[in-house]
């Protein structure tokens, strides 16, 4: 079993990232720790399995984490929130916009994983929902420190937490680069809306990037308001990148199929960072550019 310690250090002043395995990447709890303990997402596994054993190593049991937040409601990010809420009584706050998928993550499930049945695993039909304690508006600071904002594009209910006393926002699957080998590629199911956050985190005074996992083209902390702006381009750039291999694919010929795989394959041969056993992430980006591409033709 790892810890905070063992898989990677403070990584930033009061901020640690413990690293739990998921399939052959990983999918990081934050802990932010002050006047006020928080918490951010809690992976996909019941909380004995490697978060408590990892706030013991630091002297610190459930009842000292002041609030539960999540980046966003994908299984590998809130499978531990109703175990925490209900049997150890941590409290739970999130955007009011988020909080219909934080209460329903199955819902959220069943809308990812069944758009291309034939190249999906199952939806998670094993997930819990919670009821949060306190429901936040835009930019809104909880207890004076973490500000949540909106970042919608990845999927509908994702947003990012800015702690304003490091200028560190922990970005959860916000920025996807070039996505993580379990994708292939960036994976977002609103094309606009992550050009959009994309544009809006730009916009932020970010001195530093957390993410949930170890993305291809920048990695999982980014340091520096410079290297923010560079991680930001980058993500971007991706964006631009696969819009032009996806028109370029469609003058080849390379057929739309109903689940666009000779498209995503190509994609993902070409640019991607690994080929997934299944599809499905990389076809709801795929589907994006080509309802783009061909509104466009």
């Amino acid at each position: 079993m790892k810890s905070f310690n063992e898989i990677n250090k403070e990584v930033l002043p009061g901020t640690y990232l413990l690293k739990v395995p998921f399939g052959p990447v990983w999918t990081g709890i934050i802990l932010v720790r002050g006047e006020k303990n928080f918490l951010i997402d809690s992976s996909h596994l019941e909380p004995e399995q490697y978060l408590i054993p990892a706030l013991d190593e630091l002297g610190l049991k459930p009842s000292d984490i002041d609030w539960l937040l999540c980046t966003h409601v994908h299984g590998d990010h809130i499978g531990g929130h109703h175990a925490l809420h209900e049997k150890y009584g941590v409290k739970v706050a999130t955007l009011a916009s988020a909080a219909d998928a934080l209460r329903d993550p199955v819902k959220v499930a069943i809308r990812v994983r069944t758009r291309f049945p034939e190249n999906s695993p199952p939806p998670q039909s094993y997930l819990k929902g919670v009821e949060p304690d306190r429901l936040l508006a835009e930019g809104e600071l909880l207890e004076g420190r973490l500000r949540a904002v909106s970042t919608p594009g990845h999927d509908d209910d994702c947003l990012v937490w800015i702690d304003t006393q490091t200028g560190t926002a922990f970005t959860g699957d916000s920025l996807q680069a070039n996505g993580t080998i379990c994708q292939g590629v960036a994976f977002y199911r609103d094309l606009a809306a992550y050009r959009a956050t994309l544009e809006k985190l730009a916009e932020e005074n970010i001195q530093n990037f957390v993410c949930g996992h170890d993305y291809d083209g920048i990695g999982s902390i980014v340091v520096g308001k410079e290297s923010v702006a560079a991680a930001l381009r980058s993500c971007a750039e991706r964006v631009k990148l696969y819009g032009e291999r996806i028109a370029a694919y469609l003058k080849e010929g390379v057929p739309v199929e109903k689940e666009p795989v000779s498209l995503a394959r190509r994609l993902i041969e070409d640019v991607g960072c690994g080929m997934p056993e299944k599809l499905f992430l990389a076809l709801h980006t795929v589907s994006e550019h080509l309802k783009e591409t061909l509104n466009e033709g």
